[in-house]
């Protein structure tokens, strides 16, 4: 299955404002640990695509997973799971839904 998972950061001090030491501990504790993470399950092909929004400071991406189960331990399991607020949202492929709505087509040409 796949999931399209998007994260937001989330301001842990609740105000907006870091202190740039602060800041600079949770780029090389949380962020820069994460972007590594999702990289390498990027060359493991687990994520198929996706990136860093541009300019922003949240991330989409395309999961290939098994199960949701597997989906919630790989989101769980990136370094900066509990400083981002996270989207997971299991995609229907373009081929089946297309089947499907031929299908709901003829059901109303019918009634």
């Amino acid at each position: 299955m796949q999931y399209l998972v998007t994260s937001e950061w989330i301001d842990p001090m609740g105000n907006g404002a870091f202190a740039p030491k602060d800041f600079a501990e949770a780029i090389d504790h949380a962020v820069v640990p994460s972007l590594d993470a999702l990289a390498k399950l990027t060359e493991q092909k687990k994520i198929l695509a996706g990136g860093v929004l541009s300019g922003q400071r949240n991330t989409a991406f395309i999961v290939d997973a098994a199960s949701n189960d597997e989906a919630t331990e790989l989101v769980q399991g990136i370094p900066f799971w509990a400083l981002c607020k996270w989207k997971v949202t299991p995609l229907e492929s373009f081929e089946h839904h297309a089947a499907f709505a031929g299908q709901v087509a003829e059901t109303l040409k019918a009634a």
